[in-house]
């Protein structure tokens, strides 16, 4: 019988196949994810999520390699001696049964590199020595090129990031063009670039338009029509490397751009070149601008393992140079120190040795900022300086240092230029009124008392709007020293990792302030211990905490209220829906007595998610769209999942997708893991609804790759469940049924009747659907029997119907 093994089990039965290749220097493709999951036959997603996992419980070992016939090291995996020997039970298992196990080796097909079809050139390409990453900048110039949109595709970058490679490169993988390659010297005229295109187009049997060019007449306007005329048909690109070196080029390079028919051009320049307008970009966008970064991390780390660099040192080089490959290339000691040294005096020497004072200054301030900014920003005596200066325009009137110069420039500064540019940065967003990044700047400049200040005063804006995630980087390794602040700051701390998902963090910093503050203190601690705990499924304890918190609120009628809705979401979560109702009733008259707006708008989108487990969808939305006014970035993403759950129940599709694409996009901006997931986890809900079931699988997919890193067994296994029910419907019932058991399993020691109730009744109705009829029945009463306890009666009238019918 088919099926009767999981994923996982599936993934050590394939790999145990490749124990003898583990100790050599190339590896098959199909040790790669992409041969795993074709074997496997489920998603490259799914594999990774799998591998993740197996990797985790030290089942697999992954690791770069050179696979046959691919250009670059690839990810690969072979079982550990623990994986070897569970590898062994699963075939022996597998023997004993007669199971099929679903692993097809033939339906491998490696990627072969594409072979040019012959395409001619003016000269060879640049030699490529050693190329690594870039992958999303390869894929984005073959859309450039491939597309009608733009002419001209303009890569930029820093002297050494690799502009001409990445371009070499790319022209290598192109098949069928003729790809005519010049690079630009400074002493280069219009003659000697027409001797180079004439050569080209005799190559290419244009003879008439070669004759023109090598005669050395000088008529533009006459090479212009010969150049249409030959250039009518596609399949030509004309690069122009280091165009910016020869500015003798700019009235040549202006008719050839306008005269070059349907063929495209490709530049390459530190600076922007003189013979196309900033309007061609943004209005008329025939010129598309790539503006190169430095290497990824994993690419960075690969290239100095190519050079006998690795560990610690190779991981603070990458970070240092922000992965800028000349300089990587550059370091030959194999010390942090002296690596770090070499890095260094590379960058002083190419960039920065050679600038004046108010140079340098202007980008000693430019390295302390972590995001672009304004002129204003800049002091007044630096100002005219960034004309001509290494800024870079990246957004109208918003300038930065480039990423690959920034981290070697803030180097070189000594601590006492540190505190002076970082002030200057705190100030300016004082006045702009960006009090995070004000924070940021404030403990880098050392002014600690004033950091606390903005801690203690202003935690609620903080975490409403900005970025939770650089909030948290920026908090986690604060200490707070004076006693004033000290207990708002360590709250303030909490909050922040327990919305990044680093619940120990935070629940370590909150039992430190319940057992240390007064009634007040203490019972702020307890309220956001009882919403970790609430996060995390653990109700009954939640319960006890918020029930604690209320208690120690005494006359506060603000800190009444919180506990009030912690209680009112957990007896939501409970299924107690009157109960909960009444509680969040409560905690919004209390906000209101506290002049709390914040907390009654949160009171009443709690009491949006009652109603929808009440099936009032229409009043839960009613709800919501109050409550979407008065709430920041950061609430706002939750109030789009919960308005796009709503929709979804109403059948309103295209406005459930919308709300919760906004709710994915705004967790993204704001930092916040979880929300993220959820948001991903919904939305895959209305794609299944929708029929869009391969999207489904893959939103299921991206959220299990948060929630691996986050302790939410909730969210994941509200996850696992969607992907079932995504199989169900393709009637793929085997794998339907793994994931469903993973869904609730997922929920093992956690008190959530609802959820269980929930995840059971899927199951039951996999089970009915696939024909096991007596399996369905024991579930399916196990589901009736928890959702009849927390009085679920809609649940349990569906559940009875289904039971009635497997009992005729």
């Amino acid at each position: 019988m088919a099926g009767d093994i999981t994923v996982s089990e599936r993934i050590l039965y394939h790999l145990s196949n490749y124990v003898k290749h583990e100790d050599k220097y190339e590896s098959p493709f199909d040790v790669t994810q992409d041969g795993i999951s074709q074997a496997c036959a489920i998603s490259r997603a799914h594999a990774a999520i799998e591998l993740k996992k197996l990797k985790a419980a030290g089942i697999v070992d992954e690791r770069l390699a050179h696979v046959r016939r691919g250009k670059t090291r690839r990810k690969v995996y072979f079982l550990t001696f623990a994986g070897k020997s569970k590898a062994a039970d699963v075939l022996q298992y597998i023997k004993n049964n007669g199971i099929v196990p679903e692993v097809d080796v033939s339906k491998i097909t490696p990627e072969l590199p594409q072979k040019t079809k012959g395409a001619k050139r003016s000269t060879p390409l640049p030699s490529i020595k050693i190329f690594y990453g870039r992958d999303r900048e390869l894929s984005s110039i073959k859309d450039s090129l491939s597309s009608g949109r733009s002419k001209i595709l303009s890569i930029r970058g820093i002297a050494g990031i690799g502009k001409t490679t990445l371009a070499a490169k790319a022209c290598s993988e192109l098949s069928g063009q003729r790809i005519f390659w010049y690079t630009v010297r400074p002493w280069d005229s219009s003659k000697s670039l027409a001797d180079a295109l004439g050569k080209f187009f005799m190559d290419n049997g244009a003879r008439k338009l070669s004759a023109f060019l090598s005669s050395g007449k000088s008529e533009l306007s006459e090479l212009s029509y010969l150049l249409n005329e030959e250039l009518s048909e596609n399949g030509y690109l004309f690069v122009f490397d280091d165009v910016d070196l020869a500015s003798g080029l700019s009235e040549f390079l202006k008719m050839f751009r306008h005269s070059s028919g349907n063929a495209k051009m490709m530049v390459v320049s530190e600076s922007q070149p003189t013979f196309y307008e900033p309007s061609d970009v943004v209005a008329k966008k025939e010129v598309l601008e790539m503006e190169l970064e430095g290497l990824d991390k994993q690419a960075a780390l690969e290239l100095l393992r190519s050079r006998g660099i690795e560990g610690s040192v190779a991981e603070e080089l990458a970070r240092v140079t922000n992965g800028h490959p000349l300089s990587l290339e550059m370091v030959t000691e194999p010390g942090q120190i002296e690596a770090k040294y070499q890095v260094s005096r590379f960058f002083e020497d190419k960039f920065y040795s050679g600038l004046g004072d108010s140079e340098k200054a202007l980008l000693q301030l430019s390295s302390v900022f972590q995001k672009p900014f304004p002129t204003d920003a800049i002091p007044k005596e630096l100002r005219q300086t960034r004309k001509g200066s290494m800024l870079r325009e990246v957004m109208p009137g918003k300038f930065e240092i480039h990423s690959s110069l920034r981290g070697s420039v803030y180097e070189l500064l000594t601590k006492e230029e540190r505190i002076k540019w970082h002030s200057s940065a705190a100030d300016y967003y004082l006045r702009c009124g960006d009090h995070q990044e004000r924070l940021y700047h404030l403990i880098r400049a050392n002014r600690l008392l004033e950091a606390e200040m903005t801690m203690a005063r202003l935690g609620e804006e903080l975490l409403s709007v900005g970025n939770i995630k650089r909030l948290w980087a920026v908090l986690s390794d604060f200490v707070p020293t004076k006693p004033k602040y000290a207990q708002a700051v360590s709250l303030l701390k909490a909050r922040t990792a327990s919305l990044v998902g680093e619940y120990d963090t935070a629940l370590s910093l909150l039992e430190k302030n319940a057992s240390n503050g007064d009634g007040a203190v203490r019972a702020d601690a307890l309220i956001e211990m009882g919403r970790i705990k609430s996060k995390r499924g653990e109700l009954k304890i939640a319960l006890k905490l918020f029930s604690e918190a209320l208690e120690q609120a005494g006359s506060s009628p603000a800190l009444r209220a919180r506990a009030l809705r912690g209680l009112g979401v957990v007896e939501n979560k409970i299924g107690d829906y009157s109960k909960a109702q009444e509680l969040l009733e409560r905690s919004a008259v209390d906000s209101m007595s506290a002049m709390d707006s914040k907390g009654m708008l949160l009171a009443h989108m709690e009491l949006g998610n009652v109603f929808i487990g009440r099936g009032m969808y229409d009043k839960a939305i009613d709800h919501f769209s109050k409550c979407a006014a008065g709430f920041g970035p950061v609430e706002l993403a939750n109030v789009y999942i919960n308005m796009g759950i709503a929709c979804a129940y109403l059948n309103r599709t295209q406005e459930a997708r919308l709300n919760l694409e906004n709710a994915v996009r705004l967790a993204d901006e704001t930092g916040q893991p979880r929300t993220k997931a959820y948001a991903l986890t919904s939305l895959a809900e209305v794609e299944i609804r929708s029929g869009s079931i391969d999207s489904a699988k893959e939103l299921c997919f991206s959220a299990l790759a948060i929630l691996t890193e986050i302790d939410d067994k909730l969210a994941v296994s509200a996850a696992y469940a969607n992907l079932g029910l995504a199989e169900r419907v393709l009637r793929n019932y085997a794998v339907s049924e793994e994931y469903l058991l993973e869904s609730i399993s997922a929920l093992d020691g956690i008190e959530v009747p609802r959820s269980l109730g929930l995840r059971k009744m899927e199951y039951g109705l996999l089970l009915k659907e696939s024909g096991q009829r007596e399996r369905s029945l024991e579930v399916l009463e196990d589901s009736r029997n928890l959702l009849a306890s927390i009085h679920a009666d809609e649940l349990v009238a569906r559940i009875d119907s289904e039971l009635l019918d497997l009992r005729q």
